[in-house]
Protein backbone atom coordinates (compact mmCIF):
# COMPACT_ATOMS: atom_id res chain seq x y z
CA UNK A 1 0.00 0.00 0.00
CA UNK A 2 1.40 3.44 -0.58
CA UNK A 3 1.21 6.31 1.51
CA UNK A 4 0.52 8.43 -1.22
CA UNK A 5 -2.67 6.74 -2.64
CA UNK A 6 -3.95 7.09 0.93
CA UNK A 7 -6.98 9.69 1.37
CA UNK A 8 -6.16 12.71 4.20
CA UNK A 9 -8.98 10.80 6.32
CA UNK A 10 -6.81 7.95 6.50
CA UNK A 11 -3.63 9.28 6.83
CA UNK A 12 -4.85 10.50 10.22
CA UNK A 13 -6.34 7.78 11.09
CA UNK A 14 -3.15 5.95 10.89
CA UNK A 15 -0.97 8.76 12.52
CA UNK A 16 -3.68 9.13 15.89
CA UNK A 17 -3.48 4.95 15.53
CA UNK A 18 0.11 4.79 15.86
CA UNK A 19 0.64 7.71 18.26
CA UNK A 20 -1.33 5.38 20.30
CA UNK A 21 0.27 2.39 20.16
CA UNK A 22 3.51 4.10 20.77
CA UNK A 23 1.81 5.80 24.41
CA UNK A 24 0.57 2.24 25.17
CA UNK A 25 3.49 0.41 24.46
CA UNK A 26 5.80 2.57 26.39
CA UNK A 27 3.43 2.29 29.26
CA UNK A 28 2.17 5.72 29.02
CA UNK A 29 -1.54 6.29 29.53
CA UNK A 30 -3.60 7.29 25.66
CA UNK A 31 -4.96 10.39 26.31
CA UNK A 32 -5.83 13.17 23.94
CA UNK A 33 -3.66 15.18 25.00
CA UNK A 34 -0.51 12.94 24.79
CA UNK A 35 -1.58 11.91 21.37
CA UNK A 36 -2.11 15.38 20.07
CA UNK A 37 1.92 15.47 21.62
CA UNK A 38 3.17 12.99 19.56
CA UNK A 39 1.69 13.84 16.27
CA UNK A 40 3.29 17.76 17.59
CA UNK A 41 6.26 16.40 17.50
CA UNK A 42 6.51 14.19 14.57
CA UNK A 43 5.33 16.70 12.85
CA UNK A 44 1.92 15.18 11.77
CA UNK A 45 -1.58 17.13 11.08
CA UNK A 46 -4.54 16.07 11.30
CA UNK A 47 -8.38 17.30 12.11
CA UNK A 48 -8.58 17.67 15.40
CA UNK A 49 -11.23 15.24 16.43
CA UNK A 50 -8.86 12.21 15.53
CA UNK A 51 -7.21 12.25 18.63
CA UNK A 52 -10.11 12.67 21.05
CA UNK A 53 -11.54 9.61 18.93
CA UNK A 54 -8.38 7.49 18.88
CA UNK A 55 -8.11 8.40 23.29
CA UNK A 56 -11.56 6.54 23.43
CA UNK A 57 -11.29 3.80 21.45
CA UNK A 58 -7.95 2.68 22.82
CA UNK A 59 -8.39 4.08 26.61
CA UNK A 60 -8.21 1.04 29.60
CA UNK A 61 -7.47 -2.32 28.55
CA UNK A 62 -8.73 -1.94 24.97
CA UNK A 63 -5.48 -1.20 23.48
CA UNK A 64 -4.64 -4.80 24.61
CA UNK A 65 -7.84 -6.63 23.32
CA UNK A 66 -7.55 -5.08 20.42
CA UNK A 67 -3.83 -6.15 19.36
CA UNK A 68 -4.36 -9.28 21.18
CA UNK A 69 -7.97 -10.05 18.94
CA UNK A 70 -6.89 -13.05 16.08
CA UNK A 71 -8.00 -12.00 12.79
CA UNK A 72 -10.40 -8.92 12.58
CA UNK A 73 -13.54 -8.83 11.02
CA UNK A 74 -13.16 -11.28 7.81
CA UNK A 75 -16.16 -12.78 6.51
CA UNK A 76 -18.02 -15.47 7.36
CA UNK A 77 -17.00 -19.73 6.49
CA UNK A 78 -19.45 -20.92 3.83
CA UNK A 79 -21.92 -23.50 5.20
CA UNK A 80 -21.25 -27.10 4.89
CA UNK A 81 -23.42 -29.27 2.69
Amino acid sequence: MALASLSKEQKDEYAVTYAALALWDGGAEVTTDKIKEILEATGCEVEAYWPMIAAKFFSGDRMAKFIMKPGGGGGGGGGGG
